[in-house]
């Protein structure tokens, strides 16, 4: 979908006569100043339009330049890209094309600051709906003792290995892991980052989804140099950040935390320290709880918070996927922000249902499917 190239399957289209310049220029400062009076201009977008009976009425193309002029790290690139399509994907292009600013007049909106390869994933998705592209191939670094290593991003003790991984996962992530089977979450995170600039919440939603299967799948998580694009790039109050702390928090990565010979952001070990300190209420709500009661000591648990072996014929509350038990006094200092225990056992926060009630963004009574 560069400037010459017609996306397959896509008929090419006559671009609108511009009545003003050629493109947008202007100082530093002043796109500063337009992207954020745009953005304040836009609202998050709802969905993708569907592109199979979308193709109906597309009748205009913009360009799109990304990147900086004469730069060697991020040469500016220019995109031809359906008008309908990118304005209801994002609030943002929205704003500026159909505006009568200099944008909308001439339907050219540059974006100097975002890197090119990085745009060309938001464009992957804006026509596909997914970041699941087919592999050429995948090679794996063999040990000693005939096994699978994953190289550069951490692998944490026990759960998931590589030889546990199905081919058919390793092939449609394709680009999202690196030749060696490994989660690019710097990718991911450097394409959320882009996404929250241009409001696509579906999309963003999308890539917390990835995230936590990649993370799940692989038993890994993200490496030092991660956590500075984390806390430097996204906003604080970003859930990409509550994601990455889970992670962290959910999974044995202590000695990974103590060992590794880069240096982690210091937010991030200090957000860290807190959370793992004073857990959230994902410690309970992770789980899927329903009224439980013993019917004798043989069939009696310990509340997981207090360790207080529930007597026969009360009620308590049990998981249905990890059976975990709470007693009804601790679930009562929960909901009333009472410190309780950190145990990072059992269900995990992204897990299920879990992942759209905590981290994903949708419009009041909206859900993922």
């Amino acid at each position: 979908m560069a400037a010459n190239l017609q996306p397959r399957g896509v008929p090419p289209l006559e671009q609108p006569s511009p009545d003003q310049s050629d493109s947008w220029t202007a100082t530093r400062g002043e796109r500063d100043e337009t992207a954020s009076r745009l953005r304040s201009r836009a609202r998050r977008s709802p969905s993708r339009l569907p592109l199979r009976t979308g193709f109906r009425n597309f009748s205009g193309v913009a360009t799109i330049l990304v990147g900086e002029p004469g730069s060697k790290a991020r040469p500016e690139t220019k995109y031809l890209i359906h008008k309908e399509l990118l304005t209801s994907a994002s609030p943002f292009f929205a704003a500026a094309l159909n505006s009568t600013f200099a944008e909308g007049m001439d339907q050219t909106v540059r974006l100097p600051e975002e890197k090119p390869e990085i745009f060309e994933w938001f464009l992957q998705w804006l026509y596909t709906g997914t970041l699941k592209t087919p592999a050429p191939r995948c090679n794996y670094i063999g040990t000693s003792n005939g096994a699978t290593s994953v190289p550069h991003v951490p692998v944490l003790p026990s759960m998931h290995t590589l030889s546990e991984l199905t081919d058919y996962d390793i092939r449609t992530d394709g680009d999202l892991r690196n030749s060696q089977g490994s989660p690019k979450y710097f990718l991911l995170l450097d394409l959320y980052a882009l996404s929250d600039r241009l409001l696509t919440t579906p999309l963003s939603n999308h890539i917390l989804s990835t995230i936590a299967r990649l993370s799940e799948s692989t038993n890994s998580v993200p490496t030092p140099s991660d956590t500075w694009i984390l806390y430097d790039n996204i906003p604080t109050s970003s859930a990409m950040r509550s994601l990455v702390l889970d992670l962290f928090a959910y999974k044995k990565t202590d000695r990974l935390l103590e060992s590794h010979k880069d240096d982690w952001h210091p937010k991030f070990l200090r957000e860290l320290c807190v959370k793992l300190k004073r857990p959230g209420p994902e410690a309970i709500e992770r789980h899927s709880l329903v009224a439980w009661r013993p019917t004798n000591w043989s069939t009696s648990k310990a509340c997981e918070l207090c360790k207080e072996v529930l007597q026969p014929g009360l009620s308590g509350d049990k998981c249905c996927a990890c059976e975990k038990v709470f007693c009804g006094a601790c679930l009562r200092q929960v909901g009333g922000k009472q410190p309780m225990p950190n145990d990072v056992s059992g269900c995990k926060p992204w897990t299920g249902r879990g992942m759209c009630l905590r981290y994903h963004e949708h419009a009041d009574g909206e859900a993922c499917d």
